[in-house]
């Protein structure tokens, strides 16, 4: 470490080179603050040199991420020396500095440096000068403009421009030829007030010319009233430290200057700050305090020259308008004010010697000869530390800190926490931004603008989220910054969304990059991530195009669309319909469409397939479960025509779950060519009793059986007789039938005889249609189908087969199961008793045991209703009787005054007729007509 800074340099590169890799020692020593602060300067000599050994070890430090402590203002002299170079290891060398940039942007504080010429702050008579030797040695100014004083007693006037450069407007030399030791802006009156040479000097801020020159040659240091209580805003009032232990506290107003108050001092003043009715000043030992209200002066604590240098700065606050921070011994910053050492907790600034401290609120700004740290001073802790090396002086000018290096002047700018945040997104620490910025809002109580800018931070680092794949944070950081899907899906440029072009955030392109969004696993995130955020409130402005993405991601999985997968769908079916086809995934849009309820467009859809022979058995088993959805009977009868092509049985026995009413007769015609789903159809329509539609099936049945009858097959004689079977219950149910069509119909061919006799009776219920079935024709079926349906009508029929089946049963005892089933059939047949009597005696009981319980019960229910009636008419006589003696038994009072209703005289001893239902009284001789009534002559 006693080396020369450039060789010590050498030997360090030169042990870090030696290595196959960057070694953990170099790590702990690099981040040793002795060592740091000792090889800081030789990063001039790189930047002078561009040695490439440095170039090398640059390589190996970005290689293995390592942080260098520098400060930015010699960073950027060393990237511009690298990039004036053109040697192989330039490009290595701009990309380590600028990740240890990225780093250093993360602080909240920066140095911005303000440029301007240094040749030109010189008076011309001092141009042959070394400018090498010239030092800003005070600095003060207004929004825009800056004043320095330099160590040659010029004082320059710079034009502060934006772009963080500055232009030499004037120069000013002062008299005394003396370094410049302290300048005050005092901008209300447009005035500079400069010490130099123990002299106080007024200086014209525009001109730059001496207004006037002070009378004293013993001025030590001043200070301007910081909060100044007068009734002249343009007063300035100004307290004067001179070299004969005496301050002066004067007030200048125009042109005209007097001492308000001299206050004498035990030693000469060497620092010295003024707010209100208060000045706190510093000896070479010790501080005071003043009171300008009260007369009085109070001693603070004393103080070690040696070690400390004497620092007051005022802290403008609405608590303590008149506190104070002074400089203290062991490393403190002591706070306070007229009544003595304030209770606030002091800062620690350090061992290091501070030697030059400002305020601007919260924070406060301690240099030093090695850093610039920078403290919260309501919280008394440090919020930053940048090393700056050589450092002499601070500034506060308007709420803008100023340092002073040597002949440089820097800015030193804070950092927002959205530029930092934004920062360590650029590094990829997307967790620590969101933490800064989650703390950031905090302490700003959730500012309306300050969630705008968290919000934005949050899309951004979804996005980063995205490009690093790691999907499951990008969905949930998305969701609460309430991010457009829309971002998200710009990047999917290859699956062509159809839906209109909208506008990405500016930083999107930038943030991602180009990414590569065909695989299967980002698909996938993208259609979970539309799922979860479709129903969300703050979706809804751009839900049809969340919903039209979102299904052309569910076309690709498979040929239809769950029903109910994706509930309350509002997307462009237009759209989709066009991008669907030109993907051969037309299926997929027929689900798509009867799920939003397009159940035409749907089905017209089918029928284009169909006449490209692509419409195939599941498509066609989605159309029947989504048939009952037709409302409008065209639609109905237009599908039926291509779906029965498909599939005539299932499509037939979907039109029973139709909603809708559809014509019977449109739809038979469609069936025509469909003959065992017409008979199905024309059996469920049995209900309507439509004539037309009745017949239509008993010609069918005709024809069918006819057919059928031609056939040796067992199976088809079975098909035929149950044919048979259903023809005649059509008869009897029928009761809109066309008799005579059907009847000339079963006429035609021989094996309808039967079912003729039973058209025939039915509509006389003759007993002699009865006896042809049993004795011509033998058909026991048909003629018990003529009791059952004719017994109403004629209670003798079947007594008639009764007999008939006794006879039959003597000769074939088969036949006696068919009677016990017909007896097990009959309801109510009137005449029980009689139809007991006449079974054989041999029969066992339990063989009619169930027509005797059935007889029994009707028998008990009949004498339950007579019971009814008789009870029922006994208590309406009983009633009548009661009224009929309540009407008769009523007293009537007759006296000299009753008058007749009929003839208006007096009712007297003569017999007399009463009112039904009223007490009015009437002569029996003014009664002419007993169905007349007395008083109006008109039938009662």
């Amino acid at each position: 470490m006693k080396r020369s800074p450039d060789a010590m340099w050498k030997a360090f590169v030169s042990a870090a080179l030696n290595e196959k890799k960057l070694p953990a020692w170099i790590r702990i020593i690099f981040r040793t603050r002795q060592i740091v602060e000792t090889c800081f300067q030789p990063w001039a000599y790189v930047a002078r040199t561009g040695c490439e050994d440095c170039y090398e070890l640059l390589e190996r430090l970005h290689k293995y991420h390592f942080e260098l402590p520098v400060d930015l203002a010699v960073m950027q002299q060393l990237t511009n020396k690298l990039v004036s170079e053109s040697t192989e290891y330039g490009t290595i060398g701009k990309n380590f500095l600028r990740d240890q940039c990225l780093i250093m942007g993360t602080d909240p504080f920066r140095l911005r440096e303000v440029r301007f010429d240094a040749s030109m702050c010189m008076a011309s008579n001092e141009q042959t000068k070394d400018d090498n030797s010239i030092q800003v040695t005070c600095v003060d100014g207004s929004s825009k403009f800056l004043y320095f004083g330099t160590t040659h007693g010029n004082i320059v006037r710079l034009e502060l421009h934006e772009e963080d450069h500055a232009e030499v407007r004037d120069v000013l030399q002062l008299p005394t030829k003396s370094a410049a030791v302290q300048l005050v802006a005092a901008s209300a009156v447009e005035c500079l007030i400069v010490v130099s040479a123990s002299k106080m000097f007024y200086v014209d801020m525009n001109s730059l010319q001496v207004l006037s020159a002070g009378t004293s040659s013993n001025v030590v240091c001043i200070a301007l009233n910081s909060d100044p209580v007068t009734e002249d805003p343009f007063a300035l009032q100004i307290a004067l430290a001179t070299s004969n232990r005496m301050i002066l506290a004067c007030e200048r107003s125009g042109k005209n200057s007097y001492v308000r108050q001299r206050i004498n001092t035990e030693e000469n003043v060497i620092a010295i700050c003024y707010s209100r009715y208060c000045i706190c000043y510093a000896t070479q030992c010790e501080y005071f305090v003043y009171s300008i209200t009260g007369n009085a002066t109070l001693s603070l604590f004393p103080y070690q020259l040696e070690s400390t240098k004497p620092l007051i700065v005022n802290i403008d606050t609405v608590r303590f308008p008149e506190e104070f921070l002074v400089s203290g011994m062991q490393g403190l910053a002591v706070f306070a004010s007229s009544d003595g050492v304030s209770s606030r907790p002091p800062l620690v600034w350090g061992s290091d010697r501070v030697v030059s401290t400002v305020y601007h609120s919260p924070y406060i700004f301690a240099l030093n000869s090695t850093s610039l740290i920078v403290f919260m001073c309501n919280e008394a802790s440090e919020v930053h530390r940048m090393t700056v090396i050589e450092g002499t002086l601070l500034s506060n000018i308007n709420g803008r800190i100023f340092l002073c290096v040597k002949d440089q002047i820097f800015m030193i700018d804070e950092v927002s926490w959205f530029d930092r945040a934004e920062t360590l997104l650029a590094q990829n620490s997307v967790e620590r931004a969101l933490k800064l910025a989650e703390q950031s809002v905090l302490s700003a109580s959730y500012d309306e603008e300050e969630i705008l800018k968290m919000n934005r931070l949050k899309q951004k680092a979804a996005l980063i989220y995205f490009r690093d794949e790691v999907f499951e944070e990008c969905s949930d950081l998305a969701i609460s910054c309430e991010m457009d899907p829309r971002e998200l899906m710009f990047h999917y440029a290859h699956f062509e969304f159809p839906i209109p072009p909208f506008q990405v955030s500016d930083f999107n392109v930038d943030t991602v990059g180009e990414v590569d969004t065909t695989s299967a696993k980002h698909l996938d995130f993208l259609e979970e991530h539309l799922l979860r955020v479709r129903d969300l409130h703050w979706s809804k402005p751009y839900k049809q195009d969340l919903d039209t993405a979102l299904v052309c991601l569910l076309s690709r999985r498979g040929n239809f669309l769950e029903e109910n997968s994706v509930p309350q769908l509002l997307c462009s079916l237009d759209e989709c319909k066009r991008w669907m086809c030109d993907r051969d995934r037309v299926p997929f849009y027929v689900s798509l469409a009867l799920e939003c309820g397009n159940v035409q467009d749907a089905f017209g859809t089918c029928r284009q397939l169909l006449n490209e022979g692509r419409l195939g058995a599941n498509l066609h088993r989605l159309c029947l479960k989504n048939f009952s959805k037709i409302t409008d009977p065209k639609t109905v009868l237009d599908s039926l025509e291509f779906l029965l092509q498909v599939g005539a049985a299932s499509t037939v026995r979907s039109l029973e779950n139709l909603s809708i009413e559809v014509d019977p007769v449109e739809v038979v015609k469609h069936l025509e060519p469909y003959r065992d789903q017409l008979i199905f159809y024309l059996e469920r329509m049995k209900p309507l009793q439509m004539a037309s539609l009745d017949t239509k099936l008993a010609s069918l049945y005709v024809e069918e059986i006819v057919q059928l009858s031609q056939s040796m097959e067992n199976d088809q004689k079975e098909i035929a007789k149950n044919y048979r079977t259903r023809l005649r219950h059509l008869l009897f149910e029928s009761c809109n039938l066309d008799n005579e069509k059907v009847a000339h119909d079963m006429k035609r061919w021989p094996q309808f005889t039967v079912e003729s006799v039973l058209l025939e009776g039915k509509t006389q219920a003759s007993e002699e249609c009865l006896e042809r079935l049993l004795n011509d024709y033998h058909d026991y079926d048909a003629a018990e189908l003529y009791c059952l349906h004719m017994n109403a009508k004629n209670k003798r029929l079947f007594r008639i087969l009764l007999k008939s089946y006794l006879k039959v049963v003597k000769t074939q005892p088969e036949f006696k199961s068919r009677v016990v089933k017909m007896l097990q059939s009959i309801n109510e047949p009137g005449d029980e008793l009689e139809i007991i009597s006449e079974f054989p005696d041999d029969w066992p009981l339990q063989a009619f045991s169930s027509f005797a319980a059935k007889a029994l019960s009707t028998y008990t229910y009949r004498l339950h209703c007579d019971k009814f009636k008789t009870a029922a008419l006994s208590m309406a006589m009983r009633h009548l009787t009661c009224e009929l003696e309540g009407s008769t038994s009523a007293k009537i009072e007759i006296d000299d005054h009753t008058r007749c209703a009929a003839c208006g005289t007096a009712i007297g001893s003569e017999e007399v007729a009463l009112y039904p239902h009223s007490e009015t009284l009437v002569h029996r001789s003014c009664t002419k007509y007993s169905h007349l009534c007395p008083k109006t002559n008109t039938i009662a």
